[in-house]
């Protein structure tokens, strides 16, 4: 496993650590990212947070959603603050332009 560094619309760094999809990365309180890699470097499919509760399928379900456009990678990074998590995420979404972006869908509608 190994980290990579993913910025915002911010331009402030975020650091993942890219986790097995088969790992119980979620169950973990952060913000999962589900990417693909390309010649370009990893394009994010999916962006998605983490509440930490153990029985949350949720994460599972965006996963299997991501993989029907091609991610195959899981990227996480732990947070633990709901107020900073949304932030990050926010931010992330605006500056990597995720393909399954459901926030920006419903705000488009």
């Amino acid at each position: 496993m190994h980290t990579v560094n993913f910025c915002g619309q911010s331009g402030r760094s975020l650091s993942f650590e890219r986790v097995s999809p088969d790992s119980n990365w979620a169950a973990g309180e952060g913000i999962a990212m589900f990417a693909t890699h390309t010649g370009f470097g990893w394009r994010i499919i999916r962006i998605v947070e983490l509440d930490g509760r153990p029985d949350n399928i949720q994460p599972i379900w965006a996963y299997r959603d991501a993989q029907r456009y091609g991610a195959r990678a899981v990227f996480f990074a732990p947070c633990d603050r709901v107020l900073d998590r949304k932030t990050k995420i926010a931010d992330l979404r605006e500056g990597l332009d995720p393909v399954c972006d459901t926030q920006r869908a419903h705000r488009a509608a």
